[in-house]
């Protein structure tokens, strides 16, 4: 009787370091999943950014958005956010584009709104052959100075 006692213990030990064993596997493959669209963050590369006076004495920003990957961008959207002092939004750019080729470019434009000294990229939403992406939002940066 103490024999088959200890046996439940073992096979009720089993069962439990079974479960957890599976457990850790499926949270493996969850981080795996969940990591994947790193590999996307560099197909994508906003430059340039210089500030500008227009003809009326405003300020504009432009920058370039370029797709890096080795395939076209489809149904492409980007949301740029300028931010003022404290890290609150003075204004929004928004632009799409249906197709962005293989090492095409998306130029971006917009009156920069009074008080912006910062930008944030706040969402990139794309498709690709293979998957729907999103991105963002990433962390703010400084405005570049005024151009002459």
């Amino acid at each position: 009787m103490a024999g088959e006692a200890e046996i439940g213990e073992l096979r009720r030990g089993r069962r439990w370091m079974i479960a957890s064993a599976v457990g850790v596997a499926g949270l493996m493959g969850l981080s795996i999943v969940v990591d994947e669209p790193v590999d996307e963050r560099e197909d994508l590369v906003l430059s340039g950014g210089e500030v500008t006076r227009s003809g009326s004495g405003g300020l504009v920003w432009r920058g370039v958005l370029s797709n890096t990957a080795r395939e076209a961008c489809r149904d492409l959207a980007v949301e740029i956010r300028f931010l003022d002092g404290t890290g609150a939004l003075a204004g929004e750019l928004t632009a799409s584009i249906s197709r962005l080729a293989a090492g095409g470019r998306l130029d971006l434009e917009a009156a920069l709104p009074k008080g912006a000294v910062g930008l944030q990229i706040y969402a990139l939403r794309w498709r690709t052959r293979d998957a729907s992406i999103e991105l963002g939002p990433f962390a703010s940066r400084p405005l570049a100075r005024l151009t002459a």
